[in-house]
This record gives C-alpha cells, structure tokens and sequence, in this order.
C-alpha cells in the first residue's frame, strides 16, 4: 500500500481537526454550489477522520472518502451517523481506488499525497484521473519546498525526507515536498493545471513557517 502505517497510531493517539479547509470550501463552492448538488459526486483521498467528508455530506453533496487507517475511517462514519449524514467511506490504497472509471465530478488530496514518493504519486495521479469523469476536477493541498521540515530529518533523495524531529512532520514517517517544478511535471503529466497558488504563514510567534501549493486541475 501506498500509505504509511505510522498514521493508524497518529489516528488512534490524536484528535483531529474536525473543519474543512476554507481553501477547499472556495473551490466546491465556486465550482458546485449552482448545481443540483445530490448529483454531484465528489471523491477524498486519504480522508482520514473525515473533516472535508462531513462538510461535503453536510452541503448535500454525494461523497465518498478512502483511507488506509482502519481508525480514521471508524471515526468519520460515527461522526456522520452522529449527525444523520451519509458518505461512502472505506478503508483502502489509493493507488487502487475501488471505483468505477468515470465515476466523480471531483476529486480532492487535502495533504495526503505529500506522504508519498515520487513513485506512488505517478500511480496516485493516474488513478485519480482514471475516476474523474470528462473534464473533471483535481484539487490538491500539497505542502512546498520551503515549509519548515524540523530542526533534524533523515534526507533520503531529492525532496523526500523521513523522521522529522518536531514541527508539522514530527511522528509522521515519510513526507515529500514540492517545488513548482516538480508540481507542473508530476501533475501536468495527467492533467490541465488550471491554477497553482501558493498559502504561506507562520505559526508559533514565527518559529514555524507553513508553505502550501494550492493546485487545480482537470482531466
């Protein structure tokens, strides 16, 4: 599997943030709020315990979500059942989404594949565009090369690390970042980049700095 087992005990240890990501709520509300949203379908990989999979269910959206942790994907259907909301949600790899060709309006990555090497993203990336229908979109919420990546981490090749001492990637195991360059290659190669911007701040009075591409494509 493309996912990393070390997020089962990140699941189990930790609460999660339980809203969305105002960028990604601009972008389903640009692209799907004018249409009849009950048909609309709208893909999350590497959902994790489901903040993005209850705002989409909540907005009447069709959603689905897949995770690797058991955990996570227990969390996010006790969390919609909790409220009467519906969702798709399983547990699996998503270099083998276990969904039809064609089958979503949208699909959407809110800082998965950035646990995942160039290899796995190749796959991730195909598959992703294999379960978009016509025209589709991709949104994707990928951390840059310059964000903070810990005082001390284990440099394996060129922008992938593992065990970050502290900071946003601290007992998260492997990350990948991501520099413009390697963004238009990786995802030009199975779509149409429509937009690629870039959310940067900082956190804990300055110490940390958050670096983010926000990208959008269509098949």
């Amino acid at each position: 599997m493309s996912w990393d087992r070390v997020w089962e005990k990140v699941f189990q240890e930790h609460e999660w943030g339980k809203y969305p990501e105002i960028d990604f709520v601009r972008f389903i509300a640009r692209n799907f709020y004018q249409k009849d949203r009950t048909s609309v379908k709208l893909l999350e990989i590497g959902c994790g315990p489901g903040a993005h999979i209850w705002y989409m269910a909540r907005e009447g959206f069709d959603a689905s979500g897949i995770d690797g942790s058991a955990t996570a994907i227990k969390r996010a259907k006790t969390r919609l059942e909790s409220e009467g909301l519906k969702a798709d949600l399983r547990v699996g790899d998503i270099e083998h989404l276990p969904w039809e060709d064609g089958t979503f309006d949208a699909v959407a990555d809110n800082e998965c594949l950035v646990h995942n090497n160039k290899g796995s993203l190749e796959v991730i990336l195909k598959e992703t565009r294999r379960v978009l229908k016509a025209q589709g979109l991709f949104y994707s919420r990928t951390f840059s090369d310059e964000v903070y990546k810990g005082k001390t981490y284990q440099n394996l090749s060129d922008m992938e690390y593992n065990t970050s001492s502290d900071g946003l990637f601290a007992g998260r195991g492997f990350f990948r970042v991501s520099n413009e360059e390697s963004i238009r290659a990786l995802y030009g190669s199975q779509f149409n980049i429509l937009s690629l911007d870039k959310l940067d701040y900082t956190i804990n009075n300055g110490a940390i700095r958050i670096s983010e591409w926000v990208v959008v494509c269509q098949k």
